[in-house]
């Protein structure tokens, strides 16, 4: 065992992997809501190995945290500026809003109880659960010109040892009081007020990776004999079904032995075989006035493509589907069905009055050339690929940490974003760009994943590792005071965010909770709002939300150390 620490010591990179290896694998323990999460579990196994006085150099750790910031913008620029200039506007104020509240209590709290500027930063990180808080505020701390090596060294050890006490609770708290105590609190039924919505809408979402063995559209083969449908042009069969919600397309057509790929105008005719895509409930209700439903293999080997969009063109930010079909008939989407809808990594409920917004990514199936025919009108075709633009990346971070250089002077203070919080600006304006130009700066989801987790994790892991041997004494000597006052910026920011959303934005309960998560970037939370609530309708409360607080509760790392000074 000596032999393996002595290496550990003189190599410290091997080390590090032990770190983030041991780190994600203690992640994943999960009670109940709770998950103690990559981030904190990685932070627990640094400090371990850290015992053992490993060192590694602070540059290391600033170009994983400028990775991961860049890639923190790049998820959610588009909908950040969207959110900002449609129908997300309230939501983007509310959030902005419970973000600066949150900061004030954190900072009240901080003062009322004598925290240094090192605990008082890890206490905002951790209560109000956002990690990106420790690197920018260790960022601030060491540009800071009047004070001392010794000082900064101490404040920035001292940051994630106030994270990881005040994180556990910060966590389970906000789950528990957007999911539980605040329903109860405002007198709310969550799952009748989901139910509710889910039926004005008219449509739920499935789980994540499960489809239902019932598909609700389908293609199948009737040999035409129907006198409802004989002699009649094609467009007229498929007025006569589901209309505008749920079309029926007639895909392919079998006339005196030929293949057919059939316009509006084409005229059915007895004998005829067609193919009939659609809404499986009314090609039941409907066969028999079609005729006899037959297996024919040849007509139904046809290529169908399963293909995710983002939406990129203009014209389509903030339609939704039915003014979509209206502006462009039913024509535009013949052979095209929409599988799901997604923003910023979570799956919308489907339903004809969802505004699209930038960046949404948007799953369509149906007949091939039909499908890349309206991806290329709507944005940009995400077709499988496994590299991400580098070019893009690399010029990303160099101008955004170029950016956050640049100063100015409040008194003798010097204030910048610091070069992490330019690349997180950076990444925010640069994927919006790639939303309006897509022809460059692709990063694949698995791409982004490992930017963004791995990144983050990595960062965490070398915090970890540094400040291990002084965590032990800074747990036992503030410990109980840091948890306590973590219960309290937690509590305090949550009730703050229920009677906002409620009283003065005047949310509809079934999305209010899900946009207080967001507006405190917790996934826990949201997936426990869901859970009570047995319904996805909280995430349309929870992406511009999310959006917003995700990259102000990163600059407020820089903000909490000037506000302390």
């Amino acid at each position: 065992m000596n032999w393996l620490f002595t290496q550990l010591k003189v190599h410290p990179e091997l080390a590090f992997f032990l770190t983030l290896g041991l780190g994600y694998l203690f992640g994943k323990l999960k009670i109940g809501y709770f998950q103690l999460g990559s981030v904190t579990g990685t932070l627990i196994a640094g400090v371990i190995i850290g015992q053992l006085g490993i060192h590694i150099g602070p540059d290391t750790k600033a170009i994983f945290f400028m990775l991961f910031l860049f890639a923190v913008g790049y998820k959610v620029g588009p909908q950040f500026v969207q959110g900002l200039k449609t129908d997300g506007l309230p939501q983007a104020i509310f959030a902005s809003i419970v973000c600066v509240g949150g900061l004030l209590i954190a900072f009240g709290v901080a003062k009322f109880m004598g925290f240094d500027l090192g605990y008082s930063a890890g206490l905002l990180a951790g209560a109000l659960t956002q990690s990106a808080v420790i690197g920018v505020a260790q960022d601030t701390i060491n540009s800071l010109p009047n004070l001392a090596a010794d000082a900064k060294a101490q404040y920035n050890n001292s940051i994630p040892i106030a994270y990881a006490v005040s994180y556990i609770f910060g966590t389970i708290g906000f789950a528990w009081v957007y999911s539980s105590l605040g329903p109860k609190l405002l007198k709310v039924d969550l799952v009748k007020v989901c139910k509710d919505y889910e039926q004005k809408m008219g449509q739920k979402v499935d789980e994540p990776g499960v489809l239902s063995a019932r598909l609700n559209n389908v293609v199948r083969t009737y040999k035409v004999t129907g006198k409802a449908f004989a002699n009649k042009k094609v467009s007229d069969l498929e007025a006569s079904f589901g209309g505008q919600q749920t079309p029926v397309f007639v895909t392919r057509i079998r006339h005196e032995g030929t293949i057919l790929d059939p316009n509006g105008n084409v005229i059915i005719v007895p004998g005829d075989v067609v193919a009939v895509s659609g809404n499986r409930k009314h090609l039941v209700e409907h066969e028999n006035e079609i005729g006899e439903e037959i297996d024919d293999q040849e007509l139904l080997d046809f290529k169908l493509e399963m293909l995710d969009v983002v939406v990129t063109n203009k014209a389509y930010f903030g339609k939704t589907a039915a003014d979509i079909i209206r502006e462009k008939g039913q024509e535009f989407r013949k052979n095209v069905f929409v599988r799901k809808i997604t923003r910023i990594e979570h799956e919308l409920p489907l339903h004809e009055n969802l505004t699209l917004n930038a960046g949404d990514v948007v799953t369509l199936v149906g007949k091939l050339e039909d499908v890349e025919r309206v991806a290329k009108e709507i944005g940009s075709p995400q077709h499988p690929t496994i590299m991400s633009d580098m070019v893009f990346i690399g010029l990303g971070v160099l101008l955004g940490g170029l950016i956050g250089l640049l100063s100015f002077n409040v008194g003798k203070i010097p204030i910048s974003l610091s070069t992490s919080g330019g690349a997180l600006i950076a990444g925010l304006l640069m994927s919006y760009w790639r939303a309006t130009r897509p022809t460059f700066g692709q990063i694949p989801a698995a791409g982004l994943w490992v930017f963004d987790s791995v990144g983050l994790g990595a960062f965490v892991a070398i915090v970890g590792l540094v400040s291990g041997p002084g965590f032990i004494a800074g747990i036992k000597a503030v410990g109980i005071s840091l948890f306590l006052a973590g219960i309290a910026v937690t509590v305090l920011t949550a009730l703050f965010s229920v009677y906002l959303g409620k009283y003065v934005f005047k949310f509809d309960p079934a999305i209010l909770f899900g946009a207080c998560a967001g507006s405190m970037t917790t996934t826990a939370a949201i997936g426990a709002i869901q859970e009570a609530g047995k319904s996805k309708v909280p995430i349309l409360g929870y992406t511009v939300t999310y959006a917003v607080a995700n990259t102000l509760k990163t600059i407020w790392g820089a903000v909490i150390v000037f506000m302390l000074l």
